[in-house]
């Protein structure tokens, strides 16, 4: 049987921890292509070259109780004192749920940009932007 996939069907993890604050969430993958035309040639030809994967997630802004699993912990990842490192990347998986299992991305990202904002009667939300280092560890879309 067909399944049909909803926002409901979403899921953004931090490590192994599920963010079930998150509004939404985009991935964006790109290749590079790299010509190979050479002179005589009557059609361009190419090849794959570069890949990258960025996206974002919208995420409503709170901290449980123990200061465990909150919306906090990526937005330290880049509003800070002092310098973003090396070792400032976070595990995110992008996940849909279905009857038949979980169709994951797993990739390890810098937070490139953060946007978090307060209006009178509505929840603080906050928006982020990601670039990915390296492979992906999982795409089971």
């Amino acid at each position: 049987m067909a399944q049909i996939f909803t926002g409901r069907d979403g899921r953004l993890l931090l490590g192994s921890d599920t963010l079930v604050k998150v509004t939404n969430w985009t991935l964006q993958a790109d290749l590079e292509t790299l010509e190979t035309t050479t002179l005589g040639d009557n059609q361009r030809n190419y090849v794959p070259g570069v890949q990258s994967f960025s996206g974002s997630a919208s995420l409503l802004y709170y901290v449980d109780a123990d200061n465990t699993n909150d919306a906090s912990t990526l937005l330290r990842k880049l509003v800070r004192t002092g310098n973003v490192t090396t070792s400032d990347t976070v595990s995110l998986t992008l996940r849909l749920t279905s009857d038949q299992g979980n169709n994951d991305v797993t990739l390890t990202a810098y937070i490139t940009s953060v946007s978090i904002g307060a209006s009178v009667g509505e929840v603080v939300s906050a928006q982020i932007n990601f670039q990915a280092t390296g492979a992906l560890t999982t795409a089971t879309l």
